[in-house]
């Protein structure tokens, strides 16, 4: 079942989400870390300093968004607030709530106050009957509420997050109809992502027969009262006039390694033959393995270019609560840029664009018809390079020329060797990459 959307997903290069805590007062039905709760630590203080550091000096990320289990119990969290603030260069600073802690009106303010300027807030039901069943703890809905009430009279940025599964499929459009008001600058709705209950014993997978048209009318609701929403993880043919609310796009997360091994993989049957087979993922095996391949029910949009396999997911810059996402950054890394500055002129090609995270930075060569990316990523002594130089493993990936034009391959191949030359003899050993995704080794677990 593996396919492109098995390998990758859309990455929004320009926000990082930092997980800082794993201690949470609800235990919400459909937790996604809840296995991690109590036994995996967040970030360190100390690492948090080096990374904002490091993006005051070279700016790569333009907002970092703190995350947990509840970020909010994290008992350092304003010092983290605070250093991101003053230090990073970050246009935006964002806290991913379950919102309880906010119903505090004087502790809702301090966070504003400490640099806080946007908060991503969890709402599953549209009242305590639903909300409270879903978290397991009495009075979280209540306390939720209050806390967006005060976040609104303080005069926040407010994004919600629904969690879509059985428990509350029925009661989408009243969600809508609670929160509207409030003004959102986003309402997103996330289908379930089974990763600790790959089976769905707890039965939390909602077949989309029943899901897909509740969510168009939650979508119908949303848009008549002029709220902006976001869709991850359902299908686009699904949604109807609502498809462009698609947002698969997902931030560089710093979080415990194993995570990522738990993270579901996507497949559609249609994928080679669909319009947006590139920004629309499909289904979860597990949702295949659970209740099929819905071929009868997924429409492909027909596709206006030919299929070509993906050699990565799509970039997009960074998230845009009150527009659409930012297209991905074409070049704004001069320190990075240095290191192959002359390449493309010498061979009469264009550097594209820079694209930079964490764990490797791409630069896009155009020569004529043709186009090539040389890849950085930290220097391991183990995978296979074209190059190594003191930081970096050098590479070539997503060669695109013409047929029949061996002279052009000719030229594209003395470019991505010049450009490895280049690296080479610029890089000075104090770049920094880091191939993992999150925390490995003895940091990831809580001292017992």
């Amino acid at each position: 079942m593996q396919s492109f959307k098995g390998r990758f997903e859309p990455t929004r290069f320009e926000d990082l989400t930092v997980t800082v805590d794993f201690h949470c007062h609800s235990a919400c039905r459909f937790c996604i870390v809840q296995e991690g709760m109590n036994r995996y630590q967040g970030l360190s203080f100390a690492r948090f300093v080096e990374a904002v550091d490091d993006n005051g000096r070279a700016p790569r990320y333009r907002r970092v968004t703190f995350t947990g289990g509840e970020v909010t119990l994290e008992r350092r969290l304003f010092d983290y607030v605070t250093y991101a603030r003053t230090h990073g260069g970050f246009e935006h600073v964002r806290l991913q709530t379950n919102g309880r802690r906010l119903a505090d009106r004087a502790f809702a303010k301090r966070l504003i106050d400490a640099g806080i300027d946007e908060f991503f807030v969890s709402l599953h039901g549209p009242n305590a009957e639903v909300q409270d069943f879903i978290a397991q703890r009495p009075g979280a809905f209540d306390e939720a509420w209050r806390g967006l009430v005060n976040l609104r009279e303080l005069g926040a940025t407010i994004l919600t997050n629904t969690v879509l599964c059985t428990l509350n499929v029925a009661h989408l459009s009243a969600i809508v109809e609670r929160v509207a008001p409030l003004e959102p600058a986003r309402m997103e709705w996330w289908n379930y992502l089974p990763m600790e209950d790959k089976a769905d014993e707890r039965g939390l997978i909602a077949p989309m027969a029943t899901l897909a048209p509740a969510l168009v009318r939650a979508l119908d609701a949303a848009k008549a009262r002029e709220v902006r929403c976001a869709v991850k993880y359902v299908p686009m043919c699904l949604l109807g006039a609502h498809a462009e609310c698609v947002d698969n796009t997902q931030p560089d997360v710093v979080i415990v390694e194993e995570f990522y091994d738990l993270y579901p993989k996507f497949a559609c049957l249609w994928e080679a033959k669909c319009e947006h087979a590139e920004r629309c993922l499909g289904l979860t095996h597990e949702y295949v393995n659970r209740y099929g391949w819905e071929r009868a029910r997924l429409v492909p949009f027909p596709r206006t270019r030919p299929w070509e396999e993906p050699e990565d997911g799509l970039a997009y810059g960074s998230d845009e609560p009150h527009g659409e996402p930012r297209p991905a950054p074409s070049g704004d890394h001069p320190e990075w840029r240095a290191l192959v500055d002359g390449v493309a002129e010498a061979h009469g090609a264009t550097l594209a664009g820079v694209l930079l995270d964490r764990r490797r930075c791409t630069f896009r060569f155009v020569l004529g018809a043709a186009r090539v990316d040389v890849v950085l990523t930290k220097r391991s002594d183990e995978s296979p390079a074209l190059a190594r130089t003191r930081s970096f493993d050098v590479s070539y990936r997503d060669v695109r020329a013409p047929e029949g034009d061996p002279a052009l391959r000719a030229r594209l191949a003395r470019l991505v060797e010049d450009a490895a030359r280049s690296v080479d003899a610029r890089d000075q050993g104090a770049m920094r990459l880091d191939e993992r995704k999150g925390l490995v080794g003895d940091e990831a677990l809580r001292r017992r």
